[in-house]
């Protein structure tokens, strides 16, 4: 892939500045606001979106989020906010 090699690069300068943990810009990020919204950063792609469950690919695995009436907020390439009553998350 075109660029994956500079974007990579990019990511351990950015660790290195920052002084976090070699690789960690890499990782996929999950922030929960109690049981109603989850902010997922750095996922791979979506592989499920119902209602019920949310599946996205990751760098370690498959993460899953079980919940009530879940909706995807707002998406981008790096990005997505899902809202609704979240039940559990299994991370990779």
């Amino acid at each position: 892939m075109p660029g994956s090699g500079r974007r990579a690069r990019i990511r351990e300068e950015l660790s290195e500045r920052l002084e976090l943990p070699s690789g960690a810009a890499g990782v996929l990020k999950v922030t929960l606001v109690g049981t109603q919204r989850a902010l997922i950063e750095r996922y791979d792609g979506l592989e499920l979106c119902t209602r019920e469950r949310l599946e996205l690919r990751a760098a370690g695995g498959l993460l899953r989020l079980d919940g009530e009436g879940l909706e995807l907020t707002a998406m981008d390439g790096e990005a997505l906010l899902v809202t609704g009553r979240i039940l559990s998350l299994e991370l990779p």
